[in-house]
């Protein structure tokens, strides 16, 4: 999906989305800059690699010393250029930090040789052993929804396991993982952290690295996936959707309504597991779409230092939210509440009356949208949940244990939920 950057010829100007002040300018990087920092990284992994994990995980210390000591800096960069809250932004710092924790806690371990024994010895000259093929270079493409976080939590394991790391961010948000980058050779650490931006960048990083981590829109996964299977390289990706919740009849009505407003509208909405669309049991569709227009209105910030809840990171994402509401509107839905749009900011939304015709019940949205549609049977609240795909995250409001683990089961969803819903990346003393 497009974002406004200012992009000029060999740099890319971030401006921030609560007032437009420039924020800072990172150079973009050609194909062929690329492929020669590829180059670079793939040299320095070999020593890198055989410095050993404990030698390796001196420097990760070492970098994880250096994030605590410039956390106010490092969080109100962020902060600036995501249109997030302070708070928010310290939030997702501090995941960032217990990822580190728990990868130079346990990453020896993981990455120690297994010695199994055999079912049956041909010879008592046969010895098994299982250890781990490191990939020279990894690549890492992350989206501009948590830019520090989702950075952190991919490459601290590649690089503790003796991979260099070539990150390419978003162009929407490349400053704070910019400045990561920085903070590690800034230590002195060997050269095996490196970053690659702008629009040609993501390309050539598919065409050049070992293998391949890549966080984002299902669409583009697609396109990452077909890249590296024709180059033959391993790719891991975490994709987003449409997640989606069920509110069946005997559902407790109030509890829903509040914790599908937080999962929908929490970060506006951007967070790639954020409820984009809602299923009701038809009984109970005008009580509930009343109770959930009641709570949307009164959703507002979520910790004090949010002056305003409703900035998206991007002003052309708000377009293409606004879009989407528009429509729907015009294939028929019901407006109840929101959706006015200005600038970088968009008023959180309820949608009653949508159907598979309307793109804002198939097609990502990333804002604070919450479509909601009736159905009048388990089956078809599972069947309309699977076009396209129920999305990363499945929440389903039902007194009746069977019902809730029938759904569950049906929808392949990586998290489900019944009678709560699952906030994305929020730490445990989230409220």
């Amino acid at each position: 999906m497009p974002h406004t950057r200012t992009v000029r010829e060999s740099s890319i100007t971030v401006l921030a989305p609560i007032d437009g002040r420039p924020v800072g300018t990172v150079q973009v990087q050609s194909p062929e800059q690329v492929g020669v920092t590829v180059g670079r990284l793939r040299a320095m992994q070999i020593p890198w690699r055989a410095m050993g994990v404990v030698g390796r995980l001196h420097w990760v210390n070492r970098f994880r010393e250096w994030l605590l000591e410039n956390e106010d800096s490092l969080t109100l960069l962020l902060a600036t250029e995501t249109g997030k809250s302070v708070g928010a932004a310290r939030q997702e710092f501090a995941l960032a930090v217990q990822a580190i924790d728990y990868h130079r806690t346990h990453g020896a371990e993981y990455l120690g040789v297994q010695r199994p024994r055999a079912h049956s010895l041909p010879s008592l000259a046969v010895h098994l052993s299982v250890s781990y093929h490191r990939s020279a270079v990894v690549g890492v493409i992350t989206p501009w929804t948590y830019p520090l976080a989702l950075t952190v939590f991919d490459i601290i394991p590649a690089l503790l396991s003796g991979c260099a790391v070539l990150v390419k961010p978003s162009s929407v948000t490349p400053l704070t993982v910019h400045e990561i980058a920085a903070g590690w050779a800034r230590l002195g650490a060997p050269a095996v952290l490196a970053t690659a931006i702008g629009p040609d960048a993501g390309p050539a990083v598919l065409d050049s690295v070992d293998n391949v981590h890549f966080t984002g829109s299902a669409d583009t996964g697609k396109v990452v996936a077909l890249r590296a299977a024709g180059r033959l390289i391993p790719c891991r990706l975490e994709l987003g959707g449409k997640s989606t919740a069920i509110v069946f009849a005997d559902a407790d009505l109030d509890r829903a309504a509040a914790a599908i407003a937080l999962g929908g509208l929490a970060e506006c909405g951007q967070a790639y597991h954020s409820i984009e669309r809602v299923f009701v049991e038809s009984t109970v569709y005008e009580v509930f779409l009343d109770k959930l227009a009641t709570e949307v209105a009164a959703f507002g910030a979520e910790d004090p230092e949010d002056t305003d809840p409703y900035v998206m990171t991007s002003e052309t994402h708000v377009r293409f939210v606004a879009d989407q509401v528009r429509d729907a509107l015009d294939k028929g839905a019901n407006l109840r509440i929101g959706g006015v749009s200005a600038g970088h900011t968009f008023a959180p939304a309820v949608l009653a009356d949508v159907d598979p015709a309307m793109s804002v019940l198939t097609q990502q949205t990333l804002g604070p949208v919450l479509p909601v549609m009736r159905v009048d049977t388990v089956d078809e609240a599972i069947e309309r949940a699977m076009v396209p795909w129920c999305g990363p995250s499945v929440s389903v409001w039902t007194t009746d244990d069977a019902t809730g683990g029938y759904v569950c089961a049906r929808l392949p969803a990586p998290n489900t939920a019944v009678n709560d819903v699952s906030v994305h990346l929020a730490p445990p003393t989230f409220a």
